[in-house]
């Protein structure tokens, strides 16, 4: 048996989990991040792609460093985040082999090259219940026998326990069997109706229609998310800061509270149902395989732009969030893709970027959801179209396929949680930071205390800049602010037209769309930026965001001139 080290009772935590180490090591997708959630209760995100997990990760509990590390075929290095992982397995205590059983075959072939690596070596299985729906079974006695190591499938809390024990049964191996008789088989093809999403046509008819459904139901006037949303307003905005207003006696600390805390971060909040439901689309494409299905049959399709099909997974994100999206460039071997994923990707509304298309377009359609459906698409099809004008060299697809299935009602559910808790958290901390902050200099002037918002701090620098949105038909020194907000992170800028304008927006089409337009064409947050930096450096982040800021008042002129002259 494989008898592992015990750990002394009596040491701190800190110094006990440097006397043993466990390394979750595997083919890319292969549930290897999941599992070090369950041993560790963390929130590390995972996701049916190649490049979700960049970096190790690392975890002490009970006296034992769980190490999450990126997805690996081999110790030839293919990819930086491939290098990291051999690092790490060469020096575990114990490497846990996280083998997906659908494709079991060739997962093997890196389980024989850790074990050189490392005897201490244990095999755990994942996605049976996916090998069994497709007609398949593992035999894990005989498998075990073969590879000489032990082979599991339990849940994380018998794991656990059988780590903390330190035991692990050694089978004596016997003669090396062939795969497919000894102790894997089965049918094990796809079904009929999994068969349809590795269909090209059917594929991508079917992520747009996704798409087309959940813009229907989250911004038409009829459906969920816009009566929900209306219901929050009401709620937050209305209800509760009309009842605040009220008992507050003094005028300056009224406003404050209600203007410019209940008005702008009230305001961003009552977005939650809409941005729930997004989330939950993107979500369920995800754990239900439908994307890594769509990775497959675009890899022609990104080819032609010089990327791969592992850009759809990036574009998709990119609809959560940018800084998230441009993290899982980083699996890319091929650096000219990467560069061009990254600098596309902002053209990607994300999920902050909703609430500011419909504080522009709300006021002018009782129906937004086509034009929305537009700025989306739009969006998507700039991406890919500056890619494939940009030269350069592609990149050749490796990534495993997860198989398409029902998505897990508890995991999807799981990460709904925790993008929308995430969402909350960052409204009612930066956002609400930035709106008191903004408020007050917008009632305080250089030379004296209180005053109007016109002379105010932030009315004489806003004027300064405001020239620059003057060609989008924007005379207003608050939505010029407002669009300056942006940069640090798009949640501030409905925040801040509720909060400055509370009698509401009345601009026209032309207007309304060519600030739009700057959105969606824009560089993205800080965040989106830092992330960037970290993937391609500082001087070429700064040159594609000056770029992006150029062609988004450029095209956004353009587009108040053509409005205009119709």
């Amino acid at each position: 048996m494989i008898k592992l080290r015990k750990l002394n009772a009596s040491a701190k935590g800190a110094e006990a989990a440097k006397n043993f180490t466990v390394v979750l090591a595997g083919n890319p997708n292969a549930g290897k991040t999941t599992l070090f959630n369950a041993l560790t209760k963390s929130h590390l995100k995972t996701g049916n792609f190649h490049g979700v997990t960049t970096a190790p990760a690392q975890k002490a509990v009970g006296g034992i460093t769980y190490c999450d590390v990126p997805g690996m075929y081999s110790f030839n290095s293919y990819t930086m985040e491939e290098g990291s992982a051999f690092e790490r397995a060469k020096t575990a205590d114990l490497i846990i082999n996280v083998v997906d059983a659908t494709t079991l075959e060739s997962s093997l072939n890196l389980t024989e090259r850790l074990k050189k690596l490392n005897p201490n070596t244990v095999v755990y299985l994942t996605k049976l219940n996916a090998l069994k729906r497709r007609g398949g079974w593992v035999d894990e006695e005989k498998l075990s026998q073969n590879l000489g190591l032990p082979v599991l499938s339990c849940g994380a809390k018998e794991l656990k326990k059988r780590l903390e024990e330190g035991l692990f049964d050694l089978p004596k191996q016997t003669a090396q069997m062939p795969l497919d008789k000894a102790y894997y088989g089965g049918n094990c093809q796809i079904g009929k109706v999994e068969r349809l999403f590795y269909n090209k046509a059917f594929a991508l008819l079917f992520f747009i229609a996704a798409l087309v459904f959940t813009f229907f139901i989250t911004f038409h006037p009829a459906m969920p998310g816009a009566y929900l949303k209306g219901l929050c307003e009401t709620l937050i905005v209305d209800k509760f800061g009309g009842w605040l207003g009220g008992a507050i006696s003094n005028p300056f600390l009224s406003s404050f509270i209600v203007d410019g805390i209940i008005g702008g971060v009230g305001g961003v909040l009552s977005f939650i149902p809409q941005i729930t439901i997004l989330y939950l689309v993107l979500i369920l494409l995800d754990e239900s395989g439908i994307a890594s299905a769509l990775t497959f049959v675009t890899d022609g399709l990104f080819e032609k732009a010089g990327l791969s099909g592992r850009a759809a997974f990036s574009l998709i994100s990119g609809f959560g969030c940018t800084a998230a999206a441009i993290s899982t460039t980083r699996g890319y071997s091929e650096e000219n893709a990467r560069r061009k994923t990254i600098a596309v990707l902002p053209f990607i509304p994300c999920g902050a970027k909703m609430p500011v298309f419909l504080t522009f377009l709300s006021p002018l359609f009782k129906n937004p959801f086509p034009v929305i459906c537009i700025l989306y698409f739009a969006g998507v099809a700039l991406a890919i179209l500056v890619c494939a004008i940009a030269k350069g060299k592609g990149e050749g697809l490796i990534s495993e396929v997860t198989p398409v299935g029902l998505p897990q009602i508890k995991q999807t559910l799981k990460k709904l949680c925790f993008q929308v808790k995430s969402f909350i958290i960052k409204v009612t901390t930066y956002v609400f930071a930035f709106c008191a902050v903004s408020w007050l200099l917008s009632h305080v002037g250089f030379t004296q205390g209180f005053c109007a918002p016109q002379d105010s701090i932030l009315g004489v620098l806003s004027r300064a800049v405001a020239y620059l949105f003057y060609p989008m038909g924007i005379t207003d020194w608050r939505l010029a602010y407002a669009a300056l907000t942006g940069f640090a992170a798009k949640e501030n800028v409905a925040a801040t037209i509720v909060m400055l304008i509370p009698e509401g927006l009345s601009l026209g089409l032309a207007p309304s769309m060519a600030l739009c337009t700057f959105f969606l064409l824009c560089p993205a947050c800080v965040a989106a930026f830092a992330s960037s930096v970290k993937e391609i450096g500082f001087k070429r982040t700064l040159a594609y965001n000056l770029a992006q800021l150029a062609a988004a008042f450029l095209a956004s002129y353009l587009i108040y001139f053509i409005l205009s002259i119709i």
